[in-house]
């Protein structure tokens, strides 16, 4: 690879290095819009997240959301006069379990994921100061991520529908009641078909015969969705390893991309 790469490249090679990829790709979006402005934009994209050193075609686009629920404060040794919003907080998270059992009876559906319909998830939960007051505000940060072609603006109106089912009983003693729904951040996803060229290409460079999606979120979608370059998802070790103490990639893993990038500078060297 090295000599291949002293050789000198006939096709520019653009490296491309972000943060604060786990928090709604943030740190690439500064980078997205210089390149929107820019006269010449790279051919492919090729993501380095691990997906085993298989071509990965597409990822769920996901939108992070918050509730916010507003009660009414109280001492709790009067807690039934007062308006408990982690109990309100407790019912929204009724509601987003009761969309979510919809979602996957219903569907749509797409078996190239390891979970094939759209999900909804509540991740954290937040209110009360002490155990003796109650509390009358809480918040509820949970996600959507979803398929291609699913209406997510039409599932987040369902859930504030639900949220709005759940305080309206509560009004006449409450008026204050409310749970609010308000995004916060999202990134699209990622669907390339599998016949296109940049497929053809990196499939060629690891010896793959087919290709995966992932049920992880990328930065792909943004390059695909805001400059139109064709991408995917290719590098070594497994996402069972990540997000967890002593995660790791096994040197296998790294050898097989150390060739693949190998291929990619000799193809770089001779022109494509």
């Amino acid at each position: 690879m090295l000599q291949a790469a002293r050789a000198g490249v006939k096709v520019p090679l653009h490296l491309a290095l972000s943060y604060d990829e786990e928090i709604g790709c943030m740190g690439v979006r500064s980078l997205i819009e210089v390149l929107e402005g820019a006269p010449d934009r790279p051919r492919f994209c090729i993501v380095g997240e691990p997906t085993g050193m298989q071509v990965a075609t597409g990822h769920k686009g996901k939108v992070a959301l918050r509730a916010t629920c507003t009660g009414r404060e109280g001492h709790s040794a009067l807690a039934p006069m007062a308006l408990n919003a982690l109990h309100l907080a407790a019912d929204f998270i009724g509601v987003i379990r009761a969309v979510q059992a919809r979602v996957a009876a219903e569907g749509p559906f797409d078996g190239d994921y390891d979970v094939s319909y759209t999900t909804v998830h509540a991740g954290k939960m937040q209110g009360g100061v002490q155990v003796n007051i109650v509390p009358n505000r809480a918040t509820v940060d949970f996600e959507i991520r979803s398929l291609a072609g699913v209406d997510v603006a039409a599932l987040i109106e369902e859930l504030r529908a639900g949220a709005e089912a759940a305080v309206a009983p509560l009004r006449a003693a409450f008026p204050e009641a409310a749970i609010s729904v308000d995004r916060l951040w999202d990134y699209p996803g990622l669907g390339t078909a599998v016949d296109a060229e940049v497929v053809r290409f990196v499939k060629a460079l690891t010896g793959a015969n087919g290709t995966i999606k992932v049920a992880f979120g990328t930065e792909g979608g943004l390059f695909d969705a805001r400059l139109g370059i064709p991408t995917v998802i290719c590098g070594p070790g497994s996402m069972a390893q990540g997000h967890k103490p002593d995660e790791f990639v096994a040197v296998e893993q790294l050898q097989r991309c150390e060739a693949m990038l190998g291929g990619l500078v000799e193809q770089l060297t001779q022109g494509f």
